[in-house]
């Protein structure tokens, strides 16, 4: 796989760095991040540099990102008519009140694709997704293109390889006790209603 962004960096130049992020954007399984990284590294980008093309590529991801935002916008009523129509709702409510800013802390580590679907069923607003996307990803994309361009490859993949999985087994905690916590609130009310009978 790395032979092959190597040949891609070497033939499109900025253009497959802009292919690449499109392709991620639009939750198509890319390796985005690899590119960028790739992509810093072998240009020998200067500070300004780094700017000028995180931005031009963080805007290109912006824009595909709303295919699948798209998707989710039409797939809101099948998910209504297959489903509760109220839990989706009451899920719509929740993720525009406390789960938005999730669009933007997603975005990199690869979960931001497909959150993309989430703010589409959600109806978040299209300014407000875009924004969110923006500033989730161009921090990401400055990074990444940075560390490329400081020479060492192979420890920079290694590092981001295990961030990656230490925020996965975070999230994964955060999702064991949101559901424990649930499950102890409903079972303390349902013994509470049995006491008052």
């Amino acid at each position: 796989m790395f032979d092959f962004i190597v040949q891609l960096i070497k033939d499109f130049g900025v253009w497959g760095l802009l292919a690449s992020l499109a392709l991620e954007a639009s939750s198509i399984p890319f390796p985005g991040g690899l590119v960028t990284l790739t992509f810093g590294y072998f240009l020998n980008l200067s500070l300004v540099e780094v700017f000028s093309y995180s931005i031009l590529a963080s805007g290109v991801y912006t824009v595909f990102s709303f295919i699948p935002y798209g998707i989710g916008y039409k797939l809101e009523d099948k998910l209504k008519e297959k489903t509760n129509a109220y839990k989706i709702e009451r899920a719509q409510r929740w993720f525009k009140k406390c789960g938005v800013w999730s669009i933007a802390f997603t975005r990199p580590i690869g979960l931001g694709n497909y959150i993309s679907y989430v703010a589409g069923v959600s109806k978040v607003n299209r300014w407000k997704f875009a924004i969110l996307t923006l500033i989730g990803i161009l921090p990401w994309t400055v990074t990444m293109l940075w560390l490329g361009s400081t020479g060492n490859l192979k420890s920079v993949t290694g590092f981001l390889d295990e961030f990656q999985m230490y925020v996965f087994i975070a999230l994964g905690l955060v999702i064991i006790i949101f559901f424990g916590y649930r499950y102890y609130k409903r079972k303390s009310c349902s013994t509470k209603d049995i006491v008052k009978e």
